[in-house]
């Protein structure tokens, strides 16, 4: 399957429109906490578009990035290819960060609007959002279900305010996401998703799941939610040269690493346990026998770039909410 990005996701259809403005007579949410907001929703609800067309199973992951952006990943299984789909923007608040009311781009400088108009202010359990225009309507939550009530509450409070809602489409959720990211190639090495296949005898290999010490090496501890540890794991793989990100679900990653020179190839897994709160990896070489080390080195490497952006990203957030109680 060949990755492409189409734009047949949330909020796509506003950023072409390329206009942020709130709708007539429709105010964003005060008091907003855009830390408490990031992490994985599900939608629940949607006023169809051809963007969204035939999509099931969707979701949307929001990541802190330097300088107030936000990382935005959105994924949908469409139901009449059988494909799952997914494509990455980032987005802004349009002022005060204390307003829900925020810019999502997918395609380069082009914004569309963004506006958290109800949402749940204890939790932070479920929210609804508007386009730019009465046309565009979505409900989230932070699980794959929302309490009927609750749904039924948000319909109304839509109803109220003007929107169709007799247009709204129920989102099933009934997949894990398997996505091919772009260039295609090999699959996964690993049999299982949930298991790392054991190193050959050869010193070319290290895991987490190794019990000799030659091959042993320390899973990567992280804090928060898997979906987003999972975003920015990512990230620092494509900081990488020569890389390529081939096999991605919902709780694993395999990645190809490339040799300068010989163009030797060497696999990388990574397996998130979200109930211990560590992530299993194995990187290993496909051909020879002794790699002098490499594989262990680029594990270390991604072990320390991994906790530097945990705690560049604790700091952040400590500094954002410092800012906020100095006002």
């Amino acid at each position: 399957m060949r990755y492409r990005v189409l734009g047949l996701l949330i909020l796509v259809a506003t950023t072409i429109l390329g206009c942020t403005g709130v709708p007539k007579c429709l105010e964003p949410v005060s008091g907003f906490d855009g830390d408490r907001y990031l992490g994985k929703w599900y939608e629940i609800a949607r006023l169809d578009h051809s963007f969204e067309r035939n999509l099931s199973n969707v979701s949307a992951i929001y990541t802190a990035r330097e300088k107030g952006e936000i990382a935005v990943l959105n994924r949908g299984y469409n139901e009449k290819t059988g494909e799952w789909k997914q494509i990455e923007g980032k987005a802004r608040f349009v002022g005060d960060e204390t307003v829900g009311s925020l810019k999502v781009s997918f395609f380069g400088p082009f914004y569309g609007g963004y506006h958290v108009i109800e949402l749940d202010r204890i939790e932070y359990s479920y929210a609804m959002v508007s386009g730019p225009s009465r046309s565009y309507l979505w409900i989230l939550s932070r699980t794959t279900t929302l309490d009927e009530a609750v749904y039924l509450k948000l319909v109304n409070r839509a109803a109220a305010l003007g929107f169709d809602t007799t247009g709204l489409i129920r989102v099933k959720h009934d997949r894990t996401a398997e996505i091919q990211l772009p260039g295609g190639g090999a699959k996964m090495v690993s049999k299982a998703a949930n298991k790392l296949t054991p190193c050959p005898d050869t010193p070319n290999c290290v895991s987490s799941l190794a019990e000799d010490k030659q091959h042993f090496i320390e899973p990567i501890p992280y804090k928060g939610e898997t979906a987003v540890t999972q975003h920015e794991l990512l990230e620092i793989l494509h900081s990488f040269k020569r890389v390529r990100v081939v096999r991605l679900e919902e709780d694993y990653i395999h990645a190809e690493f490339v040799s300068f020179i010989f163009r030797f190839v060497d696999d990388v897994e990574f397996v998130f346990d979200d109930v211990k709160k560590i992530i299993q990896v194995k990187s290993a070489s496909r051909t020879g026998y002794s790699d002098l080390g490499v594989n262990r080195r680029r594990i270390e490497k991604i072990r320390k770039l991994f906790a530097q952006k945990e705690i560049d990203g604790f700091q952040g957030s400590t500094a954002k909410k410092n800012n906020v109680h100095d006002k």
